[in-house]
């Protein structure tokens, strides 16, 4: 009887031990702060003020959430995402453009689906541009949100258009007309400098929407039937080398960075630069908001795509959440505080780059330049991503590589069966 008793306290001591064991296990689970990490791509510092302060103030709000910001330069994060991805440890949340370069995740399951958190909140889903948050929809789900949105023109110099008495043309004809009159008067006409490859595809990306037809495009930019057997994509190419040919983007482009004759077309040594929406606020701090001026890129005379005359390159830059995150809800939450109407008008006030919500660039938050180019492009009726986030990696190396080559010498020809042969290749391995 007495052996009996004692096993029972026993068992009563040992059951409160592991009660009292597992409550101590909760509560010291409830005093952990919830880690997440976060891959960026805003080393600037014009830029990764802002960002930093966004995530300590989602953080001061959050008290039980603790963010791991990583933030690398555009064609770093490139390259870590693939490593990262190959590896299966993409970070919880991270940045990518639209296209193929975050289709890619979301065809082989890599990023959470988005699209019930925004049936749970439609206000969310319903602010932001739709153009912009259709770059992240794969397969008819919302894989990421756009947080800024970007769009290409064809800036100029209005202090160098005015001491060569040039007005800013309409047609290709007249910009081709601007080109030939800068040149004479010993001005470089375009400023250009392809020295980390992808500023090629700015200029064939567009070129593309405007040879080559839509449902075309879609079918070649994806990775499993892309051909690129369409006449469009030679002329696009042609059509930019021939820009370089008669030497209106000037002298040793591949030896030259981007960053570097932007900061030389402000500095008035250059007529135009392409550039996006999303850099306006360089040439406004540089040059002011009086000192230059942009226009819709021209459609080459012998474009046929059917949207060639409603259709520019831009698209969005964006945040997904990475499939294998441990705290997805946490993880959406952050991105509703980045995209809110409140964070989004400080982005855009604070850094000049655009947001993707609707009614988020006003006067009030931008420059007037950004404004009215915004409003500008309602005009257009779609948006081309852009080429090297469009289409498959390998595909887009390709692209890059040749193209620099064509600066150099190599004909259109060339080029495009370069892209060709590995798009087939690329294709072929994703039978």
């Amino acid at each position: 009887m007495k052996k009996k008793v004692l096993t029972v306290v026993l068992m009563m001591a040992m059951t409160v031990s592991l009660i009292a064991g597992c409550g101590g296990k909760e509560k010291e689970a409830e005093g952990d702060k919830i880690k997440l990490t976060f891959l960026d791509k805003h080393p600037e510092e014009e830029y990764k003020g802002y960002f930093e302060q966004a995530i300590a103030d989602f953080e001061d709000a959050h008290p039980d959430v603790d963010i791991e910001y990583e933030n690398i330069s555009d064609q770093a994060i490139k390259e870590k995402l693939s490593v990262l991805a190959a590896g299966g440890d993409l970070p919880d949340i991270f940045f990518a453009w639209g296209g193929e370069c975050l289709n890619r995740f979301s065809r082989a399951g890599r990023t959470l689906d988005l699209t019930p958190y925004m049936e749970d909140d439609p206000e969310w889903r319903d602010s932001f541009l739709p153009s912009f948050l259709s770059s992240s929809v794969y397969d008819g789900k919302n894989y990421a949100v756009p947080y800024r949105s970007s769009v290409l023109y064809m800036l100029y110099s209005k202090q160098v258009f005015a001491d060569n008495n040039l007005d800013v043309p309409e047609t290709w004809d007249e910009f081709i007309d601007v080109c030939q009159k800068l040149q004479e008067n010993d001005v470089t006409p375009i400023a250009f400098g392809n020295s980390d490859k992808w500023y090629t595809m700015w200029y064939v990306g567009q070129f593309n929407a405007n040879y080559v037809d839509a449902g075309t495009r879609t079918s070649d930019y994806n990775p499993e039937s892309g051909a690129f057997t369409d006449p469009g994509y030679t002329k696009a190419v042609q059509t930019f080398l021939d820009l370089n040919d008669k030497g209106y983007l000037g002298t040793n482009v591949n030896s030259q960075d981007y960053y570097q004759v932007r900061e030389e077309f402000a500095a008035g040594r250059y007529g135009m630069i392409l550039d996006a929406t999303s850099q306006f606020s360089f040439y406004t701090d540089a040059m002011g908001e009086d000192g230059y001026g942009y226009f819709k890129i021209p459609i080459p005379n012998d474009a046929s795509g059917d949207e060639a005359a409603s259709i520019v390159t831009g698209g969005s830059e964006n945040y997904a959440v990475s499939a294998e995150c441990k705290h997805p809800d946490e993880a959406v939450e952050f991105l509703k505080f980045m995209t809110s109407k409140e964070q989004a008008l400080k982005q855009t006030k604070e850094t000049g780059l655009p947001n993707a919500l609707i009614g988020g660039i006003t006067e009030d938050n931008s420059d007037p330049v950004i404004a009215a180019a915004y409003e500008t492009a309602e005009d257009y009726t779609a948006i081309a991503e852009w080429l090297d986030q469009c289409v498959d990696g390998n595909v887009a190396n390709t692209y890059m590589a040749s193209l620099q080559e064509g600066l150099d010498g190599k004909t259109a020809e060339d080029i495009i069966a370069d892209v060709q042969k590995a798009a087939k290749e690329v294709a072929e391995a994703n039978k």
